[in-house]
């Protein structure tokens, strides 16, 4: 495993935080749509989609109805999904670090407490799609840059073309996990380098009150799963891997 540590160079291509609460009225959530319309222009219906993996339009099913807004900055880079159970705040390009992510996050979701007007918090999630390129020599040996890999069964040749690997690990606190897919990209394959996908979905099960105190609470739980995510993170990578992006 890698040394955890910040990276000059993280290979993150999304970046996300979602809450989620009971259900609140849609009225409510069009309040906050106008609300953030100078810094999120683009708006448009939404439905089934999802911040990190978008659906076909002919894929959503108009007959689930709209669910809330997928309100975008004017650059692209920055989306927020406004639903009637939650928010996700997703930073699609420009990362800047945690401290500046978690600040415009909150700022989001300070709009949306005061118009939605949300009573309890459900889940807290945290999910960072990163984008690793592995290179590639005449003999590839993965093993160099990733310590969990799946293996070839016995009486085949051990190099793999492609895998996909995807599991469910509890947090160490309760009602706290993550989910990891690790998956090679195809589309972007080169002679010289495999890219692989690793998704990190990381969310907390835990019920909090709306109230005064949230604001204080909400950072050190944010900070927490973040943790977690990056355990994850450094402990799938090697550090010749991670050196790559220090």
């Amino acid at each position: 495993m890698a040394l955890t540590r910040p990276l000059a160079k993280p290979p993150i291509r999304e970046a996300i935080i979602e809450l989620r609460t009971e259900l609140v009225d849609f009225t409510r959530i069009d309040a906050v749509r106008e609300r953030l319309a100078r810094s999120f222009p683009n708006a448009k219906p939404f439905r089934l989609a999802s911040v990190a993996m978008p659906l076909p339009e002919e894929r959503r099913g108009v007959e689930a109805g709209q669910a809330g807004w997928r309100c975008e900055s004017e650059d692209g880079a920055a989306v927020v999904l406004l639903r009637t159970d939650g928010l996700s705040y997703g930073c699609l390009s420009g990362y800047s670090g945690w401290e500046a992510f978690v600040d415009r996050f909150l700022s989001v979701w300070s709009a949306y407490v005061g118009l939605a007007a949300p009573v309890e918090l459900r889940r807290i999630g945290v999910r960072y799609v990163n984008d690793l390129r592995l290179p590639l020599g005449s003999q590839p040996d993965l093993e160099r840059y990733l310590t969990c890999l799946p293996r070839a069964p016995a009486g085949l040749a051990p190099e793999m073309t492609d895998f996909l690997v995807q599991m469910t690990l509890p947090g160490g606190l309760e009602g706290l996990r993550v989910a990891v897919t690790q998956a090679t990209d195809a589309s972007a394959r080169s002679d010289h380098e495999l890219p692989v996908i690793l998704d990190i979905d990381t969310s907390w099960e835990r019920r909090l009150t709306v109230d005064e105190r949230l604001p204080l609470r909400l950072p050190e739980v944010l900070g927490t799963i973040r943790e977690l995510k990056n355990r994850v993170f450094f402990g799938l990578l090697t550090e010749e891997l991670a050196s790559r992006y220090a």
